[in-house]
């Protein structure tokens, strides 16, 4: 998981450089004004949507992987989708080097946005539905709330989405830590710029701390928008978006939260990453884009 990761690391950083930065003035923002938002790859809009099927599926996948492994770990899905007759479209965005959501948060969710008024301009449909996972799930929240992207849009479906209350203690192998890698930087904010200024990873990173401008922007008051369905899927079996399932649920009214293990119990263990490619999965998407 990108997001928790980073945090992880950010925060080591930040219990190493907090005796020698003690003076520095308070800073809860990013602390990077020109953060890059990375360059996407765009599929051709090359299907049509159908009388049954009138919203185009716009795919954005998280940040595990590279962009050379991505057909692989969502062929299942996609091949789920398009064979329920959905006109289905893999984006891919905020890309640095071969990783795909490593750019600012914001400027990622303005690509999101530019790439879905393509998709309603070519199929001309009046509305998308998004599936997101992981990483993926940060932007669309942005562009769905931040944006104004929620008339453009009728149904978002989460898979292990990064929600309020992840704690980044997953990515080091902690369990139950007396202090968790957010609840440091969350203590210690007057770190959080001279981290930002560290590299564009680290300023990202900064982006998802409670206390930051971009977070605050998601998750103050309700993620969720009027108008847009909301459904998400957690696993047990997480490590990194920790504590699970709690960090990859979405508690706000009128959300379907599901438990892969309570759906499917018995099931082939999945995690934080094989979720988005089991068949399982895919079918409680198409079962929630009916609803």
């Amino acid at each position: 998981m990108r997001i928790a990761a980073r945090i992880a690391a950010a925060a080591l950083g930040a219990a190493l450089l907090s005796s020698v930065t003690a003076q520095a003035a308070p800073n809860s923002g990013s602390g990077t004004a020109t953060l890059s938002p990375g360059t996407t790859i765009e599929p051709s809009i090359d299907c049509t949507p159908t009388a049954a099927h009138p919203h185009p599926i716009v795919v954005l996948p998280g940040a595990d992987g590279t962009t050379e492994q991505t057909e692989a770990q969502w062929a299942t899905m996609l091949a789920a989708l398009r064979g329920a007759g959905y006109c289905t479209l893999l984006f891919q965005g905020g890309i640095v080097g071969d990783k795909r959501w490593g750019g600012d948060i914001p400027g990622e969710a303005a690509q999101v946005g530019d790439f879905i008024a393509k998709v309603r301009q070519t199929t001309g449909a009046d509305k998308v539905e998004i599936v997101a996972h992981s990483a993926g799930t940060i932007v669309s929240n942005y562009y769905l709330k931040v944006l104004g992207g929620a008339p453009s849009v009728s149904h978002a479906v989460f898979i292990t989405p990064e929600a309020r209350g992840c704690d980044g203690a997953g990515v080091l192998g902690l369990e139950n830590p007396p202090i968790t890698p957010v609840q440091l930087l969350s203590a210690l904010p007057f770190i959080q710029p001279v981290l930002a200024a560290a590299s564009q990873e680290m300023a990202v990173a900064m982006q998802m701390t409670p206390n930051s401008p971009v977070y605050k922007a998601i998750f103050d008051g309700n993620a969720t928008q009027p108008g847009v369905t909301y459904s998400a899927i957690a696993t047990r079996n997480d490590r990194l978006a920790t504590p699970a399932p709690a960090c990859s649920t979405l508690d706000e009214p009128g959300v379907v939260n599901a438990v892969y293990e309570d759906l499917f119990p018995g099931a082939e263990a999945v995690d934080h990453s094989l979720i988005r490619s089991s068949e399982l999965t895919a079918g409680w998407v198409l079962g929630q884009l009916q609803r």
